[in-house]
């Protein structure tokens, strides 16, 4: 027996990421699997589900309050049934893909058509004599369909249901190995040649599940007892977490394909043993799963455990060699360090330092991890220095004892410590390094580093007398020590070979010291002082920065670089093979804060996460499923008048439409590793050149598309970025009548009678056109005769008008001169005038002969009568057409009536008249009398009017 234990806990080592820690076979690492769950609202049905199943296609079916579940890992689709209540059992028939259901008072199956599925119902063939309350199980067994019908099982044939003889009020019906078994109030039994047989000595308890271990067979009741069968011999177990089975009563029981087993219970969530009925794992409200009560159990073909619950349902990554530490089990805040020693596991967050406290034999609720007193604040480091276990806070440094934590700095915040010497330790700062004596338990500071004040959280010794800082956004300090003082600093950066100053931190790979910057990984050389790439490390991260770098093990690199976690796997010397791939479900778990790397004592990694920390197995393998398919789910065709048909299901062929308004397609790929993390991306052709971008929708919908014929293809992308094989569907969409080839002869034919008649249409109207444009032609010219004609007149009319504008220009400017002229005369009679008055003061005096001589004088310089004459009688006539000239031929007038003439043709007044001929006014009136008579016109005749028209 001791052989066989070690053998099954060597294996259970292998492939169990809740595997016993060694040498300590009560201490467990307490980790969370990977759980996704689901809601009522989330699948749009009723709170509880009681039965799992799931088809050749991997689409899981589930049993529900409100009918039948479809999870296809992309979305939900719920199935009524029309009269019936609630759904208890589903079963997928392998060789049909016909989906059973049992519930209350239901049983039948739904078959795929092409318009969807469709249910038949069964009840009506159950024998009166068997009661049809409800049907609790069914399942397919040798190529038969056996259902749990409220304690009588029967066997579904095509046209019959037929009772199976020999028991009685059976409370589970289940396949192990090569059996069929049937638990009831009355015992266990197997179904031999068509009739159930009672295994001996197996009656006397209400049996809920059963599971085979080492040969022998494991019973499991409802009261939380396990029984072992061999040999006709019941045997009750007890194992370390009897009382909690006891406590919280069995439901379910699920032998899973790895050996272990999981146990569904009504109070307390489920637990999962293994054959020894060894505790691996408990799950509950608020500790992985959203209620206590489990009612369903089924092993997905991804290893992972879908759990019914009475609110709801939750998928358990039980294949995954990841899982989490976090709140769920007691552990607060984003995980930063972590260490293990002396069979206790210290993790510290940004809540504090935190201490396992669960172990196999104690499943409970209160198992988990414990925050230890006097940790509070954010932990930067956790180290295990000889005996010492420090703790590196936010708020100083500390010591563990028995107690709790009791600080031996509290100058500022601390980063982590080194061993100088056997005893002097040295620690990293906020504000640089201090020193401190180390004697047995007994730490104290001994003083601060001067000449260096930069917070120092990464440094690195290459000697005792040498070490390595970098800072953030700083650079590198190389920093010399010399009697417990810094005697020399060097300072290394972008002038160094580095890309920039930002982002540099040291690690050892292969005891050699190395540097990730901005961008690459860079190694210092010593003979030119400088950093250059490394030479071998460097290929893998050239562009990507590198926040965390951990060598294991010697032969395993593991790394983050850009918040995606991958390894190198050595594969000679200098050669490394990177692996990203794996990894990628646990990415958006990262957290992107001091990322940490940090190795458990039984070889787990632990990731430090936005919420506590990803656990992670190396030693299990995993397995990812390279071939796997896109299904097209539905095609809905909506017609003109919005009526809208489906194909659905496997009747996806070639298919003729007609002219669909919308054509819409929804697809999915049941990959359920990594759930809900696949996209998809289509195409139509030849309506689409190219893939469509990936993404999370799984539908597409095209609208009016033109007859032709096309092909839709979709694919869907995994987690890993793996791509899955090519679903399509080939359809013609026809023309409509008017589109078909008769429909565009006949057009052809119209549009030829059309072009002929157009053509002798045209003839005819050709001739009439030419007639009527001659005619028009004609009629044109005499129009355009008429229009240069008026052109012309008015073109003449516009010249005169200029030409009488220049006259009357020029006639003003002559009236203007004339008026000057006649203002000159004006001006000299004024002055002869005034000569008279003068000349009549100085005939007055006789002595005055000198004043008259000058007057004399005065009267010959302005005085010439004749020369002003001739002057303004040229400007008169030009004005008035030769006036003077005119009147002088037709009238013998004497030269004072020819100025007269010119002087009333001015229209002067008889004043202004009488000062230019030195008359009286009463001499002008006289003048003006002898002129009527010359021109033999009377008084009534206005003399001015008549020699204005003369």
């Amino acid at each position: 027996m001791r052989l066989i234990n070690l053998l099954f806990f060597t294996f259970l080592n292998v492939i169990s990421s809740y595997a016993q820690e060694p040498n300590n076979p009560d201490l467990q690492l307490l980790s969370l699997p990977l759980i996704t769950t689901y809601t009522p609202s989330d699948y749009d049905g009723g709170i509880q589900n009681w039965d799992i199943d799931q088809d050749t296609s991997g689409y899981v079916y589930i049993a529900n309050n409100y009918g039948l579940l479809e999870f296809d890992g992309a979305s939900w689709n719920n199935y009524p049934i029309i009269g019936a209540t609630k759904t208890r059992s589903v079963l997928i028939e392998q060789s049909t893909n016909k989906i059973y259901v049992g519930g209350q008072k239901q049983l039948g199956f739904f078959e795929r058509t092409q318009t969807g599925l469709r249910y038949h119902n069964l009840v009506t063939q159950i024998p009166d004599s068997v009661t049809k309350d409800e049907v609790w199980d069914i399942v397919e067994f040798n190529n038969k369909v056996y259902a749990n019908i409220d304690g009588t099982i029967a066997e579904l044939t095509k046209d019959l249901i037929k009772p199976i003889p020999g028991t009685q009020l059976a409370e589970f019906l289940t396949i192990l190995d090569t059996s069929l078994f049937v638990g009831s109030t009355n015992g266990l039994f197997r179904l031999v040649n068509d009739s159930f047989k009672l295994l001996k000595n197996s009656e006397g308890y209400n049996y809920r599940g059963i599971a085979s271990s080492h040969k022998m067979h494991l019973l499991f009741t409802y009261d939380g007892e396990i029984l072992s069968y061999d040999n006709n011999t019941l045997t009750l177990l007890k194992p370390r977490f009897d009382q909690f089975l006891r406590e919280s009563k069995i439901n379910k029981v699920l032998k899973l394909r790895n050996g272990n087993i999981v146990i569904g219970t009504q109070n307390n969530g489920l637990l999962i043993v293994n054959e020894n009925l060894d505790a691996l794992l408990h799950l509950t409200k608020n500790k992985g799963l959203n209620h206590r009560t489990v009612i369903a159990l089924y092993e997905d073909n991804f290893n992972n455990l879908w759990v019914g619950l009475n609110n709801g349902v939750c998928v358990v990554e039980l294949g995954s060699p990841f899982s989490l530490i976090n709140e769920d089990i007691g552990l607060e805040g984003t995980g930063y360090a972590a260490t293990f020693v002396g069979g206790r596991n210290f993790l510290g967050t940004s809540s504090g330092l935190f201490e396992s406290s669960g172990t196999i034999a104690k499943v409970d609720e209160s198992a988990g991890y414990k925050l230890i007193s006097g940790s509070n604040g954010l932990v930067n480091n956790v180290q295990a220095i000889d005996n010492n276990i420090i703790l590196s806070h936010h708020e100083g440094a500390f010591r563990l004892n028995s107690d709790g934590f009791i600080p031996f700095f509290q100058g500022t915040g601390v980063w982590a410590f080194t061993k100088l010497a056997e005893d002097k330790l040295i620690g990293g700062t906020y504000e640089g390094f201090h020193l401190f004596d180390k004697r047995g338990n007994i730490i104290t500071e001994k003083k601060a580093l001067t000449n260096l004040n930069e917070s120092s959280r990464v440094f690195e010794f290459i000697n005792d007398s040498t070490l390595w800082m970098t800072h953030g956004y700083k650079g590198v300090f190389k920093i010399h020590l010399k009697s417990d003082t810094i005697f020399q600093i060097e300072h290394y950066g972008e002038d160094e070979g580095f890309p920039s100053d930002i982002l540099i931190s040291a690690y050892k790979i292969d005891d050699e010291l190395i540097f990730t910057a901005e961008t690459g990984i860079y190694r210092y050389n010593k003979e030119t002082d400088l950093f250059e790439p490394h030479p071998f490390l460097n290929k893998w991260f050239e562009n990507r920065h590198v926040s965390k770098i951990k060598q294991i093990n010697n032969n395993q690199i593991f790394y983050i670089a850009g918040g995606q976690l991958g390894v190198l796997n050595k594969q000679a010397i200098g050669v490394y093979e990177a692996e990203e791939q794996p990894f990628k479900k646990i990415n958006e778990f990262i957290s992107d804060d001091l990322e940490n790397i940090n190795l458990a004592s039984n070889g787990d990694l632990l990731i430090g996460a936005k919420e506590g920390f990803i656990r992670y197995n190396p030693r299990h393998n995993i397995s990812i499923k390279e071939a796997f398919n896109t299904y097209l789910k539905k095609v809905s065709i909506t017609d003109e008048s919005d009526e809208t048909s489906i194909i659905s299901g496997p009747f996806f062929s070639s298919s003729q439409i007609n002219q669909p308004k919308r054509i819409r397609f929804e697809y999915s790929a049941p990959y359920f590793d990594g759930i809900n993390k696949v996209r998809y991306a289509y195409r139509l052709h030849p309506y689409d050149e190219n893939w469509s971008e990936w993404t999370e929708v799984n539908w597409k919908e095209y609208t009016n598309l033109p007859a032709d014929n096309y092909t839709f293809e979709v694919k869907s992308l995994n987690i890993y970025g793996t791509e899955s094989s090519i679903s399509e569907y080939t359809f013609t969409i026809e023309p409509e009548w008017y589109e078909t080839n008769i429909a565009y002869a006949a057009y052809a034919s119209i549009i030829i009678f059309i072009f002929s008649s157009v053509l002798l249409v045209r003839e005819r109207k050709h001739k009439v056109e030419k007639h009527y444009i001659n005619k028009s032609k004609e009629e044109v010219i005499r129009s355009k005769e008429r229009e240069i004609s008026e052109f012309s007149e008015k073109t003449n009319q516009q010249i005169q008008a200029l030409k009488n504008e220049s006259l009357k220009k020029e006639i003003d400017h002559k009236n203007s001169q004339l008026a000057s002229v006649t203002m000159h005369l004006l001006s000299k009679n004024e002055f002869v005038m005034s000569l008279q008055k003068k000349l009549k003061d100085a005939l007055n005096d006789k002595d005055n002969k000198d004043s008259l001589n000058k007057i004399v004088k005065s009267i010959d310089r302005n005085i010439d009568e004749d020369e002003a004459w001739e002057t303004f009688a040229h400007h008169f006539d030009q004005v008035h057409g030769n006036f003077l000239h005119k009147i002088k031929e037709e009238v013998n007038l004497t030269p004072q009536e020819t100025k007269l003439c010119a002087y009333l043709k001015m229209n002067m007044s008889t004043k202004d008249i009488a000062n230019l001929m030195n008359i009286t006014i009463r001499g002008v009136e006289l003048a003006r009398y002898r002129l009527r008579k010359k021109l033999g016109i009377t008084r009534e005749t206005n003399l001015v009017a008549y020699l204005d028209n003369f």
